[in-house]
């Protein structure tokens, strides 16, 4: 190498040019031959490295072009990782969620299932579709769960809309012996017996209940009390006591006190004589062969002492002959004496007028009525002198 100022050769290594003292600059000892020959050298080292170059990124683009990248740079990778956050967070939520919605399903339909509004709620729903299987189930599920007069009148309705007559009426009576006045059991059973034509059943429910207003829901086969015409009691004279009923009825009757259902048919009013005491016991049947309650009295007529007879003349001083003549009622008896005694049955019997007798006599008489009930003696003096 050579000094740039004086161009002496520079030791290797110096700082300063030993010859003219100035700071070493250093100078190539090349001259321009050797300068063009190295600029060729090295454009043709450029020009290969050049075309080495082109050619591996030629070869880069093909592998890039058919293989993906498999080394992401930096800020790729953090958004991967970012990505991948969400995808898990989106999955572990979406999880949660299904796990959240499936508690709560299995909630509601526990509280569903226990709930005995609901049940019936569904019942009416399904019954209003047409659907009685369903709403028999979940009238069934209600009952389970409550004691429901409701609800098992509700399924007693289903059995019968469905035809099943036998459930319908196994259950209305279960329930009659439970709610011995609840009236839309009665009406029920009454209904389904009617169609069954099984009035004997219809009568053995009357007998089941003395709610007036139940009892009320059988005036069309049962028939009421019948009545009579005339108070029960205690009377003087003879009566004739009428039985009335509702129409199309029948009425029997007893008068000894007996069952008027096994007594005879009424047709005539009942004839009371005086001295007799009767018992009427009656009672009236409908269309449907069912009795009514009956009508009880207890009636006497007392037997009254007939009068006196009458006698013309009915005594007095006498100096021509006379007739004494007594009226007679109709069926009547007048039994006399004239020797002072009282008359009897057995005594002499008026049938003509009679002849008085001379002297002072006394005639007695009694009258007898068709009863045989007799009259207080009357007691004539008569004195016949001629």
């Amino acid at each position: 190498m050579k000094c740039a100022n004086c161009g002496a050769e520079l030791k290797v290594g110096s700082v300063y040019c030993y010859f003219c003292g100035k700071e070493a600059q250093i100078v190539s000892d090349y001259n321009l031959l050797e300068d063009d020959f190295l600029r060729d050298v090295l454009k043709e080292k450029e020009e290969k490295a050049a075309k080495e170059a082109d050619k591996k990124i030629i070869e880069k683009e093909k592998k890039e072009k058919s293989v993906p990248k498999t080394t992401p740079n930096p800020s790729a990778k953090k958004g991967n990782r970012r990505v991948k956050k969400r995808i898990i967070f989106a999955v572990v939520s979406m999880i949660l969620l299904v796990v959240l919605v499936t508690a709560i399903i299995i909630l509601v339909n526990h509280s569903r299932a226990n709930s005995y509004d609901y049940q019936m709620e569904q019942a009416v729903k399904f019954k209003d579709e047409g659907n009685y299987r369903e709403a028999e189930n979940y009238a069934k599920r209600a009952i389970e769960l409550e004691d429901s007069l409701t609800a098992k009148l509700f399924l007693a309705d289903i059995y019968l809309l469905r035809g099943e007559e036998k459930q319908a009426l196994e259950l209305l009576q279960q329930m009659c012996a439970e709610y011995k006045d609840e009236e839309g059991i009665y009406r029920r059973l009454i209904d389904i017996y009617d169609e069954q034509k099984d009035y004997a059943s219809i009568r053995v429910l009357s007998e089941m209940t003395v709610n007036e207003k139940i009892l009320e829901l059988f005036s069309k086969y049962i028939p009421e009390m019948p009545e009579f015409d005339q108070e029960p009691g205690v009377y003087t004279e003879a009566l004739s006591i009428r039985i009335l009923a509702e129409m199309d009825c029948d009425i029997y009757y007893t008068t000894d006190g007996t069952d008027p259902r096994q007594g005879q048919k009424y047709l005539n009013p009942v004839e009371l004589l005086p001295g007799q005491t009767l018992t009427i016991r009656a009672a009236a049947c409908s269309q449907y062969g069912l009795y009514g309650p009956e009508a009880e009295g207890s009636f006497q007529v007392e037997l009254k002492k007939p009068a006196v007879p009458i006698v013309i003349p009915s005594g007095g001083n006498f100096s021509a002959p006379q007739n004494i003549s007594v009226r007679v009622p109709e069926g009547c008896i007048v039994y006399y004496t004239w020797d002072g005694k009282d008359p009897t049955s057995a005594s002499e019997k008026y049938t003509e007028p009679i002849a008085m007798p001379e002297g002072n006599n006394i005639l007695s008489l009694i009258l007898v009525d068709q009863y045989g009930m007799r009259s207080d003696v009357l007691r004539c003096n008569y004195i016949y002198l001629p």
